[in-house]
């Protein structure tokens, strides 16, 4: 029987390779998905949407994030219907929602599908980052 590392290195693989060009690439794209990263507020800071919201707007975002994760199954489809209702309740656009998300989640500006990586990282984990991030801010 497969172990559950293996099938998590198989699950995170699979939602890597579209963006994978090398296989030297693989510890940089993955590694948000073995090591909890520090929280680096300036990938928001610097982030072209992102840098013109408040803190506090921010961690609204980041809280009714969490509010709608947490009560959503962590599965791809279900999940992007939830992130989808999402921008309706917070009246934002992909751009800035998915983008906030995908930082605190990952410490990095790029992933693949948001969807699928929370997904695969899971609800504790997910929502571990995502407060994590809102206690930075």
């Amino acid at each position: 029987a497969e172990s559950f590392d293996e099938a998590y290195k198989k699950s995170v693989l699979g939602v890597c390779q579209d963006r994978l060009k090398f296989f030297a690439e693989l510890p940089e794209l993955t590694r948000y998905f073995f090591i909890d990263l520090p929280v680096d507020t300036s990938l928001i800071e610097n982030h072209k949407q992102l840098k013109k919201l408040s803190n506090d707007e921010l961690k609204t975002l980041l809280k009714s994030s969490q509010e709608a994760l947490s009560g959503s199954e962590f599965t791809t489809e279900v999940l992007t219907d939830t992130l989808n209702q999402l921008l309706q309740t917070t009246a934002q656009k992909p751009a800035i929602l998915f983008s906030l998300i995908r930082i605190a989640i990952t410490q990095s500006p790029a992933s693949p599908g948001l969807a699928d990586t929370l997904a695969v990282l899971g609800k504790e984990k997910s929502l571990s980052r995502i407060k994590q991030t809102y206690d930075k801010l």
